[in-house]
C-alpha cells in the first residue's frame, strides 16, 4: 500500500521523506544531513535506531532508494494535480509536461511556455510514474525475498540443530545407562573374585595355621617327653 511504502521510504529522525538517503553498515537508511547532525551530539558513530557501530565512509548515497523516492513524490504529485484545476486558466489538469514536469491543461499545451514541449495524458503519466516505481521496487522485493529464504533456511537449520542435539542427549544418556550397568555388573563381578579370593587364602592360611599349630603340638610334646626321661634319668643317677 501506499502508506506502507512511504513508511518505508520516510527517514525515522526527521520524519519526512528521504532526502540524499544513505544506507549505515547496519542495513537502516536516514538522510545524509539527518544522520550527520545525529552523530555530531554524540561521543560514537552509531545508528540511531539499533545503535550499531559505523563510520562516516559507510554514508554512500543509496541511489535505488533515492529513485524511488523520486519516482512516489512525482507519482503522489500528480494523484494530487489530477484532481485540480489550473490557476492559470481554471482549466482541469489532463496533461503531464515531460519537460517541465508538470500537470498542464489543454490551454496551457498550446502556450508559448510549453512550445514544442513533449506531452502525456496524466492518467498515462501516472501509469508510466507508477511503473517505473515498481521498477525501483524490484530490488527491493528482490532482496525481501532472498532475506525471506535465509530466515526460512536458518530456522530449518535451527530445527535440526535442535533436532540433532535431541538426538545426541538421547543416544549420550542410553550409552551413559550401559556403560552405569556394565561398570555394575563389573563391580559385582570384582567383589565376588575379591571375595572368592578371600576366603581361598583364609582357607590355605587356616590349613597352615592348623599344621603350623599341630607341629608345634609334636615339638611340645617331644619336648615335654625327652625333659621327663631326663628326670627320671637324673633320679637314677
Amino acid at each position: 500500500s501506499t502508506g506502507g511504502l512511504e513508511d518505508d521510504i520516510t527517514c525515522s529522525v526527521c520524519q519526512e521523506l528521504f532526502k540524499d538517503p544513505v544506507t549505515l553498515r547496519c542495513g537502516h537508511n536516514f538522510c545524509r544531513e539527518c544522520v550527520c547532525e545525529y552523530w555530531k551530539e554524540k561521543t560514537s558513530q552509531s545508528c540511531p535506531i539499533c545503535r550499531a557501530d559505523s563510520v562516516t565512509s559507510d554514508l554512500i548515497t543509496n541511489q535505488t532508494l533515492r529513485n524511488i523516492v523520486e519516482t512516489y513524490k512525482k507519482e503522489k504529485k500528480y494523484k494530487v494535480q489530477s484532481k485540480s484545476i489550473c490557476s492559470e486558466h481554471k482549466e482541469k489538469l489532463k496533461l503531464y509536461c515531460l519537460e517541465d514536469q508538470e500537470a498542464i491543461c489543454v490551454i496551457c499545451q498550446v502556450s508559448r511556455k510549453h512550445e514544442n514541449h513533449k506531452f502525456l495524458p496524466i492518467e498515462e503519466a501516472a501509469q508510466e510514474f507508477k511503473e517505473e516505481l515498481n521498477n525501483s521496487l524490484k530490488p527491493f522485493q528482490d532482496t525481501r525475498e532472498k532475506i525471506a529464504e535465509l530466515i526460512e533456511k536458518y530456522r530449518g537449520n535451527l530445527v535440526n540443530i535442535h533436532d540433532e542435539a535431541d538426538k545426541t542427549e538421547k543416544q549420550i544418556k542410553e550409552d551413559f545407562v550401559k556403560l552405569h550397568q556394565f561398570l555394575h555388573e563389573e563391580e559385582k563381578n570384582l567383589l565376588a573374585d575379591l571375595k572368592k579370593e578371600k576366603e581361598e587364602k583364609e582357607q590355605k592360611m587356616r590349613a597352615i595355621e592348623e599344621s603350623t599349630v599341630q607341629d608345634l603340638m609334636s615339638v611340645s610334646k617331644m619336648i615335654t617327653d625327652i625333659q621327663q626321661k631326663m628326670d627320671e634319668e637324673d633320679q637314677i643317677f
